[in-house]
């Protein structure tokens, strides 16, 4: 009866080790093979993301009832303006439930103004709005698409500055393809 035990315990051990690595895979984040996104932008013009381009393209999911969001908003606005000539993007994509929310929070964020849209910004809930990056659950959550136009990896909740130096490391690392 002892061996037996013991022999029951071995397979329960084993079978838990076979599993745990599917385990481990089932909770590592999926991207999408090839992200897309489109829609018409905050200023009323159409967008669509272009990974073709060859740039380094941060899309941040934000909201304006988030206050890591609001907060870090001004220096997302920083880092695209520092670093966009070096073939960076940014796209703001607000998840908030109605637009009346962001016309609101426009009147008192300058960087949302139609006037002062220097990066695409839209509206998650439009009727035209389209991307494949699956469910948001907190915001922000950011996506950061290398220049081979693939998600190398995405953060959530507000970014370090460890972080910010990780995203300007790949941008120095890869500069963009030389135009012929």
């Amino acid at each position: 009866m002892f061996s037996m035990s013991r022999l029951l315990v071995a397979a329960v051990l084993s079978l838990a080790a076979i599993s745990a690595p599917s385990a481990r895979a089932a909770d590592k984040e999926v991207f999408p093979a090839q992200p897309a996104l489109a829609g018409t932008m905050l200023n009323g013009k159409p967008y669509k993301l272009d990974t073709g381009k060859g740039n380094i393209i941060l899309v941040t999911f934000w909201a304006t009832w988030c206050p890591t969001c609001q907060a870090e908003m001004p220096a997302f606005r920083k880092f695209y303006e520092t670093n966009k000539k070096a073939g960076f993007e940014l796209v703001a994509v607000s998840i908030d439930d109605a637009m009346s929310d962001i016309d609101e929070y426009a009147k008192q964020a300058k960087w949302l103004s139609k006037a002062n849209q220097d990066f695409p910004s839209l509206w998650r809930n439009a009727s035209d709005y389209q991307d494949n990056f699956g469910k948001v659950f907190a915001t922000p959550t950011v996506f950061l698409i290398g220049r081979d136009g693939k998600v190398l990896e995405s953060f959530k909740g507000g970014i370090k500055p460890a972080q910010w130096a990780h995203i300007k490391a790949i941008i120095q690392k890869h500069p963009p393809a030389a135009k012929t």
